[in-house]
């Protein structure tokens, strides 16, 4: 990924973390939780676990990263990686399945042990989450690296690669749904003689900017207040 388009991406990921900060009168930064809003009071925050706090933002911008031709010598690095993470957790799979088996040998005989045994046993279940944890990350990796890889190759076999409509279509769906999951509110298309407006359009356009999708956002943004409106509907 060039210099250039790893700044687009930045700032576009500044101008989503703005537009929530307008959305919930907050001052969000990238890594916090995403509040959310009932009827324009804080109601809590978006659900996400340590492994996919970024998702909803990332997610926003991640069709224009698959479509950005990637170096050879990069897809080299991310084969290795792919290797070295499948390697990894195969050897976390053996550790876990060992780790269960004395645990499980202590639960038979816990009669027989004291209580700083027994202490010890807990702290070898929590040392088993913190591995699965980590095992969760490297499998990510592992499928977001595959995801590019894949990208790439395509782009090397059609040289139009992804239709610009659909990531203009798909970058618009998930911002719309963002806006839609943190104040319970129907996104709204909004243009005049002045340009966009209203709490998504205007965003959705600098978005589309930094971004460079060279597209009006207007069916985009209606396409997406369209399925989010349909998902809302059969969830009532």
């Amino acid at each position: 990924m060039s210099e250039k388009r790893k700044a687009d991406i930045y700032a576009a990921r500044q101008t989503i973390c703005s537009a929530i900060s307008d959305w919930t009168q907050t001052e969000y930064k990238y890594g916090n939780s995403i509040p959310t809003l009932v009827n324009g009071s804080f109601s809590g925050e978006l659900k996400h676990s340590l492994m996919t706090q970024n998702e909803r933002i990332e997610r926003i911008f991640r069709p224009v990263i698959l479509t950005t031709p990637s170096t050879n010598k990069e897809l080299k690095t991310l084969e290795k990686l792919v290797e070295h993470c499948e390697v990894s957790i195969k050897d976390i799979e053996h550790l876990t399945r060992g780790i269960r088996s004395k645990v499980g040998k202590i639960a038979d005989n816990q009669a027989k042990f004291a209580s700083s045994e027994m202490v010890m046993q807990e702290k070898i279940i929590a040392a088993i989450g913190t591995i699965q944890t980590a095992e969760i990350a490297l499998r990510r990796i592992c499928v977001a690296s595959a995801e590019v890889i894949s990208e790439s190759q395509s782009e090397s076999n059609n040289t139009r690669g992804r239709p610009k409509d659909k990531v203009a279509h798909t970058v618009a769906y998930e911002f719309s749904r963002l806006y839609f999951d943190i104040t319970r509110e129907l996104p709204t298309y909004a243009d005049g003689e002045s340009g966009p407006s209203g709490k998504v359009s205007p965003r959705l356009t600098e978005l589309f900017e930094k971004l460079a999708i060279k597209a009006d956002i207007r069916r985009p943004l209606t396409a997406a207040i369209k399925q989010i409106k349909s998902e809302n509907d059969e969830l009532t």
